[in-house]
């Protein structure tokens, strides 16, 4: 199964899983958007913890896919492209698989450690565990299988993202709108300009972070109408 562990480091599925189960949920959008914060905190240690930054690679890819589906939880009306609805439902269908996955591995470890694994003759019971391959079947073969094996498992476990756009910090973008805001009303729409997608995102979420912190005033008169963002002043 694909996991790597060391000292600081957990496989992000397995990270994630452990989020979900922990807080007693079944797998599905809205669950993922609840752990996401909590993913990003533990994704912010592993980096401080560990200095080889190839070995987070898997959980930037991971988070940004939370990102995205707290975003939509957050946002019903937000668009997605056919690419970002299959990244939300892929993330879903894998954690499911790998929940089922991680169950079987611990059934199949505690079966295997039942003596006999296998019996097929009443007078072989007594016998340790063997393996007899096919006639004519070599040591190469046999490695060149399991590597199969482990390369297809690689596939459903292993995400793969190309990066096509600039990443946007979220703690950045929370100190550029600090900056730009004052004590008289910015609409939202004069903060994100023509800003990609992504960008939107992020600053949607730097907002929230702000009016959680009781930093900015935010209003809107009516649905879909203009949202007035005021910086509060400093008690």
């Amino acid at each position: 199964m694909y996991e790597l562990s060391l000292e600081y480091y957990k496989g992000p599925l397995d990270k994630l899983l452990e989020l979900v189960e922990g807080k007693k949920l079944e797998i599905t959008q809205i669950s993922l958007a609840e752990v996401t914060a909590d993913f990003l905190n533990y994704l912010k240690k592993l980096e401080e913890n560990q200095p080889n930054r190839s070995l987070i690679s898997d959980f930037l890819v991971v988070a940004s896919r939370l990102v995205l589906i707290k975003s939509k939880v957050l946002l019903p009306s937000l668009p997605l492209d056919e690419e970002e609805e299959s990244d939300i439902r892929g993330l879903e269908e894998r954690l499911k698989l790998y929940a089922e996955l991680k169950h079987a591995q611990k059934l199949i470890k505690g079966e295997w450690n039942n003596l006999p694994q296998m019996a097929g003759r009443e007078f072989l019971m007594g016998v340790g565990p063997s393996f007899y391959p096919p006639p004519g079947v070599t040591k190469k073969e046999l490695a060149r299988a399991l590597f199969k094996v482990v390369g297809e498992l690689e596939k459903v476990f292993k995400p793969v993202l190309t990066i096509k756009t600039e990443v946007v910090n979220l703690e950045t973008k929370i100190e550029e709108v600090l900056k730009r805001l004052t004590e008289n009303p910015t609409g939202f729409r004069e903060l994100h300009g023509r800003r990609s997608r992504s960008e939107l995102v992020v600053l949607f979420l730097a907002i929230l972070h702000l009016i959680k912190d009781q930093l900015v005033h935010v209003e809107q008169s009516g649905h879909f109408d203009e949202i007035k963002i005021t910086k509060r002043k400093a008690a």
